[in-house]
């Protein structure tokens, strides 16, 4: 059923600083994320509209992968969990812990008599496919790559004048890196710039187009002007339509737009999950969360895509881990895994 419920007053994201460790499993073997829980027959799910947002409720959405509920703080936080997963959702944030990870949604999760909410949308377009790949449809194989190593030539990206780094040289070196991995496979691997020259952003996502990409991987490094503490690794996939982005305080008119990315929010959140667990395992930076944005080369992608943010040139103790080459290699053996977990779910999905 559906009931509309007034505004609720905002509430600030808190941020949540936890330290995540998980062992690197076999590819012989299916890690937990492939496992297929059973899904049990779908209970009606209480459904509600506040200030505008459809929700869900969390236990009974998560009670059709076979998660059962138990409240870790009454009326305010609540675990999900089964043998292969552990999801943690709290009133009023905008995030979740799913195995660990910090996956960021559209809007916080809600407490309606008694019961926690969460945004349909996130449920449906983020949680499911991440609970569930090979419930999602697949169109094509695997077969093409794009990498593409951020900014070049006159745009040098994110700097440490102290310590004279420039963000453009060290993308093209992991982007470089990434594709000697990827490449020694079955997998095509086409590169949007292989030296120090600028690409303009459309061009690289036409790029990507004219190879017939099947995914598109965008590696960068971040800095917080005036914020040298600040580190850690962040993911981004596309923001689904309708929802605001994970640095969005307020809703936009242009939320609501068609972007060509959008046709792959299932795999994208498949996609940036793997790529964003095998990071923070591999290089044991602070997770700073899967998140969401329409940073152009996403919302042009006309396949799957991730933009990496694999750490902070802002913050000097990382800046000098980045211009370490044993660094770099761990970044981009860490991607590569995540390729190729991703892959592996790509292979558990039904064919159309």
């Amino acid at each position: 059923m559906t009931r509309v419920f007034p505004p609720l007053p905002p509430s600030p994201m808190r941020a949540l600083g936890l330290s995540f460790v998980l062992r690197l499993l076999a590819f012989a073997a299916l890690p937990p994320a492939f496992a297929a829980p059973p899904v049990t027959a779908p209970a009606p799910s209480t459904r509600a509209v506040v200030d505008g947002v459809s929700y869900v409720d969390a236990a009974g959405f998560f009670a059709r992968y076979g998660l059962k509920p138990t409240w870790a703080e009454p009326g305010r936080r609540q675990i999900y969990a089964n043998s292969w997963h552990r999801i943690e959702a709290e009133l009023d944030r905008r995030e979740v812990l799913f195995n660990g990870l910090r996956v960021f949604l559209g809007e916080p999760s809600v407490l309606l008599n008694g019961a926690l909410y969460i945004p349909q949308s996130d449920a449906e377009r983020l949680l499911a496919p991440i609970l569930r790949p090979a419930g999602l449809t697949v169109t094509r194989p695997l077969r093409t790559i794009v990498i593409d190593a951020g900014h070049g030539g006159n745009d040098s990206g994110a700097r440490n004048a102290a310590l004279k780094l420039d963000e453009k040289t060290f993308t093209l070196d992991v982007s470089r890196r990434l594709a000697a991995l990827l490449g020694q496979g079955e997998w095509r691997v086409v590169m949007t710039r292989s030296d120090d020259r600028r690409v303009e952003l459309a061009d690289r996502a036409a790029k990507a187009a004219a190879a017939n990409a099947d995914l598109f991987i965008s590696i960068h490094f971040n800095a917080a002007a005036g914020l040298p503490s600040v580190k850690g690794t962040e993911t981004y996939i596309l923001t689904p339509r309708h929802q605001r982005s994970t640095s969005s305080e307020n809703r936009h008119a242009s939320d609501g737009d068609v972007q060509p990315g959008n046709a792959h929010d299932h795999w994208n959140a498949v996609l940036g999950y793997h790529i964003h667990r095998q990071l923070l395992e591999k290089l044991g930076t602070q997770d700073r969360g899967l998140k969401r944005a329409r940073f152009a080369v996403l919302r042009l992608a006309a396949c799957p895509a991730v933009l990496v943010e694999a750490g902070y040139m802002s913050n000097p103790d990382e800046a000098r881990r980045i211009a370490e080459e044993r660094h770099r290699s761990d970044i981009a053996e860490a991607v590569a895994n995540g390729v190729r977990a991703y892959a592996t779910a790509l292979a558990t999905a039904r064919k159309p």
